[in-house]
């Protein structure tokens, strides 16, 4: 058995005649140009990649990359979804790239992919589509669990079933705009500095006991203009491995593996190198290279106007579908919109409590100020327009091109609620009758035990006001 980490939270696991490609972007950027590979993947690695099988761990495009996917149409690899409330995955496969073999795996089922090579889905967050996968082969367990912060019972689920890990990757940072997007926050003074996320990592790692933990799902920087200041943020794998050898006195080990990097039964590591200190000359290379690119996407934006209908279309069914059985979209907020092309800035407003949007023409941009809004969030016109288009604003926030303007005492608290909303809506959990079917209620009942593990959740953040880190271990 021979795993590979091919890109930021690309897995490539070969054993005899099975071939697994997981969560790959492996070429060029997304999210509009925002986020890149750090360090990129070599050509001779992606000649490398012949999958038989794919599986996606969830629909953010770092993981789930239309130009990536379709380097592999001509292999018509078996494609693998957690099985979740939504469909949408499978139906985003087969409407635009028309691969044809797709299977969804239920949650903690162990599935063959063949005598000696064996994966078990476990889905975790009740809101998004998200999940952790468990490969065993040649007498080898991985555990990736990427993305998906997986704790308490369902963590434990995972251990019980699977003992005696061998690998487990995990992501040391988070997509989430909150709080780095939110103008004139101190991140310092918040609980979501890379010391934090290193914390993360450290007390994950330390509860599932596996021999080996591989820093992954973060190595990405970002070349936008718009979104190039939260390099300042990075998570660097090497600050990671620092802080767990400090922190950790067991045979626990943490390993950086960067792409190209591998692991066999037979002959071990074979790692690749990369010089993390140079992170800022890294970006202005990686800037200078990809300079066509990134004004090609800048010229976009100064060629398009508002999509007034999308935007109604769209924000008109978000606000029914968050008014049975009673209104959940109870304020009222806005997108500060500037159309380039004619010189005009526009308000585009959803009002919960009216149940109606509008769109306005402002001449200064502190007028939003006087709507008596929560919050409003200002965004590149093509970022809105698409969203609007592709019901896609669940997946746009990792891409950091947005800032978040907060206006009134309610509006943190409103703005973590319409982003809970907006993830329900566009994973099919909007209106709740839609969560009434035989399907539905199957998943919820192999899923019983993220009800206590949000309980669990509230008890420490909540109540307790403990940090992230002690949903795993108290270090």
């Amino acid at each position: 058995m021979k795993f590979t980490v091919v890109s930021h939270a690309c897995l490539y696991v070969e054993h005899e005649d099975i071939r697994l490609l997981i969560d790959p972007w492996i070429i060029g950027s997304c999210y509009w140009r925002s986020w890149w590979n750090y360090p990129e993947v070599s050509e001779d690695l992606l000649e490398e990649i012949n999958p038989t099988h794919i599986y996606i761990t969830h629909l953010h495009w770092d993981h789930y990359h239309g130009p990536s996917l379709r380097k592999f149409k001509s292999l018509n690899p078996t494609f693998l979804f957690p099985k979740h409330f939504n469909k949408r995955m499978k139906k985003d496969l087969l409407r635009d790239f028309q691969f044809s073999k797709i299977r969804e795996l239920n949650h903690g089922q162990k599935y063959k992919l063949s005598n000696d090579f064996q994966i078990s889905s476990y889905q975790f967050n009740p809101i998004i589509i998200d999940s952790s996968l468990v490969i065993e082969a040649n007498g080898i367990k991985l555990f990736n669990c990427n993305d998906s912060k997986t704790f308490g019972s369902s963590l434990k689920q995972i251990i019980n079933n699977h003992p005696n890990i061998d690998f487990t990757f995990r992501s040391h940072s988070s997509a989430s705009p909150i709080p780095h997007c939110i103008k004139d926050i101190d991140i310092n003074k918040t609980n979501r500095t890379p010391s934090d996320f290193a914390d993360d990592f450290i007390a994950f790692s330390q509860a599932t006991g596996s021999r080996y933990v591989i820093p992954f799902a973060s190595s990405h920087i970002y070349l936008h203009q718009l979104s190039k200041k939260f390099n300042k943020y990075y998570s660097d794998p090497s600050f990671i491995k620092n802080q767990f050898e400090l922190k950790v006195n067991t045979q626990q080990k943490c390993q950086i593996m960067v792409s190209g990097s591998s692991w066999s039964k037979d002959k071990g590591f074979h790692l690749k190198s990369h010089d993390f200190s140079n992170l800022k000359s890294d970006i202005e290379n990686y800037s200078v290279k990809n300079q066509m690119k990134l004004n090609k996407q800048l010229i976009m934006g100064k060629k398009q106007n508002l999509n007034k209908r999308a935007f109604e279309n769209y924000y008109l069914k978000f606000i029914r579908a968050c008014s049975f059985p009673f209104n959940l979209l109870n304020f009222k907020f806005g997108f500060v919109i500037d159309e380039e092309k004619n010189s005009t800035k526009f308000l585009c407003i959803v009002d919960g409590t009216k149940k109606e949007t509008r769109v306005i023409e402002i001449f200064r941009e502190d007028d939003f100020y006087k709507k008596e809004l929560d919050f409003v969030l200002k965004t590149p016109i093509y970022v809105f327009n698409d969203c609007n288009a592709k019901k896609m604003h669940n997946t746009f926030t990792p891409s950091k091109l947005l800032e978040i303007i907060i206006l009134k005492g309610s509006g943190r608290k409103n703005l973590e609620k319409y982003f809970r909303l907006v993830d329900l809506y566009e994973n099919d959990s909007l209106p709740f009758y839609k969560l009434i079917s035989t399907r539905n209620i199957i998943i919820l009942f192999r899923r019983w035990r993220e009800l206590f593990d949000s309980l669990y959740y509230f008890y420490i953040l909540k109540i307790r006001k403990k940090k992230m880190h002690h949903l795993w271990h108290s270090l």
